[in-house]
């Protein structure tokens, strides 16, 4: 199983925030970059997130964005406000190894479609924020309509993997919701990346035994709950 910081940009700075409320940070640092590098050393895929440009729709991190993808050395998976195919280009142009579709994906199959064209689905990761059974959007303040089994047989043509996060553990440190992915493990073959509640090394073992190919670790490295050092003798 590969492991995958995760730095979030809230405001021009890193963060890492409880459920993912704005207001609510448990974690602020001024330089993102400085951050990205650092987590660099100890693993081999990032995990980037323009929580600017997802919550509130704006590009005050895009240069922020680039920088990172021009200067930290592994592949870089990229998610915020990604609704169009110019936003598409310009990242896969800067840099960015695949893109991270959330709400977009989820409302606009059409965009999904001329976006697979041109780059293939290995290019789109999909995100699904599951609250209960049902896929959140908009930065989690809206229902779909969509349970989880009727969104991944949707989207399943499209996505090389789909991020999916538990709304209820998200940020809470109280360990992933375990039954939640065993149950899409079994409707899907499409690569599953893990985000929400890691707190330990253990809970990544317990991914990688029932069949997680990734997982997002956000809090817990900033929090010192998880040391990447010693995820790479467990996992390489």
């Amino acid at each position: 199983m590969k492991v995958l910081p995760a730095v979030d940009i809230l405001n021009r700075k890193c963060v890492q925030l409880v459920g993912g409320d704005p207001n609510n940070k448990i974690f602020e640092y001024t330089d993102p970059l400085t951050i990205a590098k650092k987590w660099s050393e100890y693993a081999d895929y990032l995990h980037l997130i323009d929580l600017d440009a997802a919550i509130y729709n704006n590009n005050t991190n895009k240069d922020i964005i680039k920088k990172i993808l021009s200067e930290v050395k592994i592949p870089t998976e990229v998610g915020g406000g990604i609704r169009s195919i110019e936003v598409f280009r310009e990242l896969i142009a800067a840099g960015a190894d695949k893109l991270i579709m959330g709400t977009s994906a989820v409302k606009n199959i059409d965009l999904l479609k001329t976006i697979k064209n041109e780059f293939g689905k290995e290019r789109i990761v999909i995100a699904l924020d599951v609250k209960g059974e049902e896929i959140s959007i908009s930065g989690w303040k809206e229902g779909s309509g969509l349970n989880i089994s009727d969104a991944i047989r949707k989207l399943d043509e499209y996505a090389s993997s789909y991020l999916i996060t538990s709304i209820g553990v998200e940020g809470k440190m109280k360990g992933p919701d375990i039954e939640l992915y065993k149950k899409i493990l079994s409707i899907t073959e499409v690569e599953i990346i893990a985000s929400g509640g890691i707190s330990s090394i253990d809970n990544l073992i317990e991914l990688d035994k029932i069949g997680i190919d990734k997982a997002v670790v956000g809090t817990a490295i900033y929090t010192n709950n998880i040391d990447l050092k010693e995820v790479r003798k467990v996992f390489g």
